[in-house]
């Protein structure tokens, strides 16, 4: 009896620390301020420059653009790779990247590794939808979307570790949405 008992306190809490890295991880996600402080320290150190990586059409454009910010940088692997390079040798977003990855790494001392696995993917795909927000904007609508499916697969494999279904959550449902403006029958949207 007292060995059950024991096994079901150390799940509980287990749940618990589960439960609440995941919170504080979730929470950090939400409020990386790559878009407004980044674009910021981008504009600070990168200058008048910054606006010709903005306005690059094609990968070529991007990477003279950012040849011109941090020459020598290496420039193969398209306009993300060449973006992801750039902010890591340029070091604009440094503090963001510490600050997530304090919170992964609490995350992973205590999520299975699944849930561990899923945490690091929700991380790089922020990132990317950050970035695509400030440096490409033609490319956040899809950085967008994959960072919503990797948030709802994460939530799903920390609700399974706890022993709750599953769910697919809609960040912006059109139905209710229409239904909520009372425009399910206007035909003008």
């Amino acid at each position: 009896m007292h060995e059950r008992t024991t096994a079901v306190e150390e799940r509980r809490q287990r749940h618990q620390l589960l439960c609440e890295g995941s919170i504080r991880f979730i929470s950090r996600m939400t409020e990386m301020p790559v878009a407004s402080v980044g674009l910021q320290r981008i504009t600070e150190q990168w200058g008048p420059k910054a606006a010709a990586l903005v306005a690059a059409s094609n990968d070529e454009e991007v990477a003279q653009a950012a040849q011109s910010i941090c020459p020598g940088l290496e420039t193969g692997g398209g306009r993300v790779a060449v973006m992801i390079r750039l902010l890591r040798e340029t070091g604009v977003i440094d503090e963001d990247i510490k600050a997530a990855t304090a919170v992964l790494s609490e995350l992973r001392l205590v999520a299975p590794s699944d849930v561990a696995d899923s945490a690091q993917r929700v991380l790089y795909k922020a990132f990317v939808r950050e970035m695509t927000a400030v440096l490409a904007p033609p490319l956040n609508r899809r950085a967008t979307a994959a960072y919503d499916a990797e948030i709802n697969e994460f939530f799903n494999r920390v609700r399974h570790h706890m022993s709750v279904e599953n769910i697919q959550f809609d960040f912006v449902d059109e139905k209710v949405m229409r239904g909520v403006l009372d425009l399910e029958g206007d035909s003008t949207y």
